[in-house]
C-alpha cells in the first residue's frame, strides 16, 4: 500500500471549502498505480493505492470512507470480485470500474453491482474527475454531483470570453481549435487560459479541470 503526500500541504492560494477525498487506486500494473496517483494529486486528492484486490480487502476495515478505484482484470482476484465482496460486507463506497478490455458483460455485472461508472483504458482524465465527483456526492448521500459553493463563487468570476476557453478547455481542444471556434488568437487563448486558472486558484491543468466540474461545468453544458 502506497499512500501519495497530501497536496494541500504548505499551500495558501487554493482553499477548497471541503476536505480531501481519500481515493483507493486498487490495480496490479505499478506504471498505471503511478500514473492515476499523479492525477488525483494534482486534482487535489489523496491517494492510497494497493496492488492487488487481495491487499485491499485486508487493509479494507481500517480505512476512511473514499471512492474506489479499481481494474478488472488483476492477478489473483479480479476487480469484480473485490466489488462484489466489499458489496456483500456491506460496504457502500462508490465504485469506479476500469479495464483495457472493453466486455459488455462485465460492464453490466459492475453498474449493476452499483458501480458509478465504467471506464475503458487509457482512462480520459475528464470522464474518470466527473465519476469521482459524482462518487463524492454519494459518499454524502446525494444522488447528483454537488457544487462546491466556494469554486462557485470563483467561477462567477469569470469573463463571458473566459468561460469559452474554459468550455474549449473541458472539450479537449488546443489553443489552435479555441482561438479558431471563437475568432481570438492563439496568444489571447493562452492569456485567458492563464487568467482562468487564476481566478479558480488552479496549479495544474488537471487541478483547472476538476474545479470546473465541482463548479457545476461539464462539455457541452457551460
Amino acid at each position: 500500500m502506497v499512500e501519495a503526500p497530501d497536496p494541500m500541504s504548505g499551500r495558501t492560494e487554493l482553499r477548497m471549502s471541503r476536505t480531501l477525498t481519500r481515493v483507493y487506486v486498487v490495480d496490479d500494473q505499478q506504471p498505471l498505480r503511478a500514473s492515476l496517483v499523479r492525477l488525483l494529486v494534482q486534482s487535489g486528492y489523496r491517494a492510497q493505492t494497493f496492488a492487488s484486490a487481495g491487499a485491499f480487502l485486508r487493509a479494507h476495515p481500517k480505512l476512511l470512507p473514499g471512492c474506489i478505484v479499481l481494474d478488472v482484470f488483476m492477478r489473483g482476484m479480479d476487480g469484480l470480485e473485490l466489488q462484489r465482496k466489499l458489496a456483500t460486507g456491506g460496504c457502500t463506497w462508490p465504485v469506479i470500474v476500469i479495464t483495457g478490455r472493453a466486455d459488455v458483460s462485465n460492464s453490466k455485472r459492475a453498474i449493476e453491482a452499483g458501480a458509478v461508472a465504467f471506464l475503458q483504458k487509457p482512462v480520459r482524465r475528464l470522464e474518470l474527475l466527473a465519476a469521482l465527483v459524482k462518487g463524492e456526492s454519494y459518499l454524502l448521500g446525494a444522488a447528483d454531483p454537488i457544487r462546491d459553493p466556494e469554486v462557485v463563487r470563483r467561477a462567477a468570476r469569470l469573463s463571458p470570453r473566459e468561460r469559452d476557453v474554459l468550455q474549449g478547455i473541458l472539450d479537449f481542444m488546443i489553443n489552435k481549435e479555441i482561438a479558431a471556434k471563437f475568432g481570438i488568437s492563439e496568444s489571447a487563448v493562452k492569456g485567458y487560459r492563464r487568467t482562468v486558472r487564476k481566478k479558480l486558484g488552479a496549479r495544474t491543468p488537471a487541478e483547472l479541470v476538476m474545479l470546473a466540474i465541482r463548479a457545476g461545468f461539464a462539455p457541452g453544458r457551460l
